[in-house]
């Protein structure tokens, strides 16, 4: 028997118990509030009336039949705060940068593995081609079967250095003393491309960023260096030094995107370059420590980015778009649709990215220990209180 005729000839009873055990909004004012009180206290004739409305209704009722947020326990193993929630391909790794050790579950909270890597993971991992791919400043790099934590590629130690997919088939990888390489999909051949020099004092920062046929690697006294792989061989230093950057070059469609902490907020590349102050920048951190300043970038390459008390957007040409004050506890994600921060009510808010207009808003039981993750439609996020919180739907 189909659902819908299990329905449509339900009793009233069993309705009232399917209302009652279903995760649909509980304010007073929701249509399944009015409608659980209709059903209770109204006196019908023909109980299958009742199942007709109650399609009607969760036809017309966005996310009426969502699954209910799941939470679990942080592991011990894990240490005690800066916990971090990541999704890949519907798995949650749960990792900490003050441990060894890496939990993958299923949305559901069941535990899928777990493994001890030879560092602590401060970085998240990059998904490459359906698989981990996890690095460190002095570590070779690792990739990760992400179905079973197998160890299936280890850079060669004589090979040591940050490692970025450069297309389909080809690495890029920045070695000793900014010798610039590409390998094979595989890490087994090697090939020099050149070297990058830079002044006493000076070192890399970060990974480099390859967009297009171009490859931008930034350093910790803020000089940005481009590689333009087109061209063979050609390195340049470009625009203005910008000192005491907050974090690596960030991907962005015209170049990479960098945040200084004196408050300069660039975009930099071939054909873009520009440089702009951006509000709040004494309050580039949250309360527990968390990097709050960390660009998120949409399709149309528009740019958001958080401080404690408010969240800006700007356009690809530097052109702020809106500020909006609010009292944020992560950076922003950006989603097609709509921005996503967690303020500090606690909630995780779904922003108009045309005005900052709060869309809508799901509440949390704690506040956010690190930014929330989001694949699909999937949401999860460390909270401070030691859980992780799983929502199958988005706010």
């Amino acid at each position: 028997m189909s659902l819908l005729r299990v329905l449509f000839s339900a009793p009233k009873a069993a309705l009232l118990t399917i209302l009652k055990n279903t995760h649909f909004s509980s304010e007073k004012n929701s249509t399944f509030w009015k409608f659980e009180t209709f059903v209770s206290q109204t006196k019908v004739p023909g109980e299958r009336l009742f199942g007709c409305v109650f399609c009607l209704a969760v036809v017309c009722t966005p996310n009426a039949l969502a699954q209910p947020s799941t939470t679990w326990k942080v592991p011990g193993t894990l240490g005690p705060a800066d916990w971090q929630a990541r999704i890949y391909q519907g798995i949650v790794l749960v990792t900490s940068p003050h441990s060894n050790f890496l939990y993958a579950y299923a949305s559901s909270g069941k535990l899928m593995w777990k493994r001890e890597m030879s560092w602590p993971l401060s970085r998240s991992p990059q998904l490459v081609e359906d698989k981990l791919l996890f690095q460190q400043d002095g570590q070779p790099a690792v990739l990760v079967q992400p179905e079973t934590g197998e160890t299936k590629q280890v850079l060669p130690r004589d090979h040591n250095g940050w490692t970025v997919p450069r297309d389909e088939k080809n690495w890029i990888q920045l070695g000793q003393a900014g010798q610039l390489l590409t390998a094979n999909k595989e890490w087994t051949e090697w090939r020099n491309l050149g070297h990058l020099r830079l002044p006493r004092g000076d070192d890399w920062f970060g990974p480099p960023v390859v967009v297009g046929s171009t490859v931008y690697l930034g350093t910790i006294r803020g000089n940005l260096h481009q590689v333009d792989l087109a061209e063979r061989w050609r390195s340049a230093v470009v625009g203005t030094q910008l000192p005491r950057p907050l974090l690596p070059p960030t991907p962005h469609p015209l170049g990479v995107v960098g945040v200084t902490v004196s408050g300069l907020l660039s975009l930099r590349g071939n054909n873009a370059s520009w440089v702009k102050p951006f509000p709040g920048w004494t309050q580039c951190y949250s309360g527990h420590g968390e990097i709050l300043a960390r660009p998120a970038i949409d399709s149309e390459g528009n740019i958001y980015l958080a401080t404690r008390n408010q969240v800006s957007a700007w356009n690809p040409l530097g052109r702020k778009l809106w500020t909006r004050s609010l009292r944020c506890s992560s950076a922003v994600q950006w989603k097609e649709g709509g921005c996503y921060v967690a303020d500090t009510s606690p909630a995780i808010l779904k922003l108009d990215p045309a005005s900052g207009a709060t869309l809508s808003r799901l509440p949390l039981p704690a506040g956010v220990a690190s930014a929330p993750a989001i694949e699909k439609t999937l949401l999860a996020v460390a909270l401070n209180n030691g859980e992780i919180f799983v929502n199958p739907s988005l706010p």
